[in-house]
């Protein structure tokens, strides 16, 4: 059963959508901006985000649009950068964090708050890439095999869905039919390049040297996690299922602050529009980001954003049919045993322009 309410009016309206079960939680840290009873205080007009380092974010500080915005709305957003977004916001240190949408019941068990999803930004851009010389043709080949990963979360999570779905393996750190080995992002692909392991869960954008080198051969035709998802299991071409970072909080924190939470939103929808007209100059500016140095590998990220997949979405904006969408993802990781039956689905927060 799916219940709505509103906030109180704002500048933005709430819609909170609520879907059905419960979870037994244990006790944790609070928020950034909670009580230490958990209960959420008024964020007075700032919001603490932790984040990965992210291109647009950066456009949008040096071309003075984020403060523009700010000022315009009385609001500001403190951000902090670590890849590990997931346990700065499990240990109480932000309000908000970007994560895979699939994380959150893991997120909630860790904070035992519940949390509300109420944005999203990136799809999973995730591929499965082997050696050019690998006779795999798919990932039911690869059993027994060594696979790194930068998470033992995260990416590896759904390709452990797709293992169990297509071949009936079992894809996981530590146990199942496949030796994954956790290493740093910037190292999945060399890693594989040296003979080190035998494939890669791969974020593109850091295997450009050995991809556009044809060192390392992309399964699946290149296709992402999101992409494989909108084929297999989704009702529409829409390809921004799942998303790998959604934006989280604490449900107390959302309802407690709507026009911070609102404004979140807005000022990343803005962001997302940016990376749209501005994709080229934002790869030029934050080759770092992108894990591009040269010209050549400037030119093979943009071409495989123009011609591969492109992560970014559309609009940073929920609508009640793309959470129906998303969340037929929870009752897949149900089916293939990666949440338990009686884990409730994340909670989605709709946030609407008046």
């Amino acid at each position: 059963m799916t219940s709505t309410r509103k906030a109180p009016p704002t500048a933005w309206k709430l819609a909170a959508t609520v879907l059905a079960g419960g979870l037994a939680l244990s006790a944790c840290s609070p928020a950034a901006s909670g009580g230490g009873d958990g209960e959420a205080k008024d964020a007075n007009g700032a919001v603490n985000m932790v984040m990965a380092p992210d291109p647009v974010w950066k456009w949008m500080e040096d071309q003075g649009i984020k403060q523009e915005m700010e000022e315009e709305a009385g609001i500001q957003i403190l951000t902090s950068s670590s890849w590990d977004e997931f346990g700065v916001y499990a240990g109480g240190h932000a309000d908000v964090v970007s994560a895979a949408s699939y994380e959150v019941p893991e997120l909630e068990k860790q904070t035992g708050e519940k949390a509300t999803i109420f944005g999203k930004f990136n799809s999973d851009r995730s591929i499965l890439a082997v050696p050019a010389d690998s006779t795999a043709k798919d990932l039911c080949d690869l059993k027994g095999k060594k696979i790194v990963t930068h998470s033992a979360v995260s990416i590896t999570i759904m390709w452990g869905i797709y293992a169990k779905e297509f071949c009936d393996l079992d894809l996981r750190a530590g146990g199942g039919d496949f030796d994954v080995i956790v290493t740093d992002v910037q190292n999945s692909a060399s890693l594989v390049e040296r003979g080190d392991a035998d494939a890669a869960l791969l974020l593109p954008d850091f295997g450009i040297p050995q991809l556009s080198s044809g060192k390392l051969r992309p399964l699946y035709d290149a296709k992402s996690v999101s992409q494989i998802y909108g084929e297999e299991f989704g009702e529409s071409p829409d390809t921004t299922h799942p998303q790998n970072n959604v934006f989280v909080a604490r449900k107390a924190w959302v309802e407690k602050n709507p026009e911070e939470a609102a404004f979140l939103i807005k000022i990343w929808d803005r962001g997302v529009q940016e990376w749209a007209q501005n994709k080229e100059q934002i790869v030029e500016a934050y080759p770092e980001d992108f894990a591009a140095e040269t010209p050549e590998e400037k030119k093979f990220i943009l071409d495989w954003l123009d011609n591969t997949y492109d992560w970014f979405v559309p609009t940073t904006y929920l609508d009640q049919a793309w959470i129906d969408e998303e969340t037929k993802l929870f009752e897949l990781m149900k089916e293939t045993g990666f949440v338990e039956e009686d884990v409730a689905t994340p909670d989605f927060t709709i946030i609407e322009a008046e």
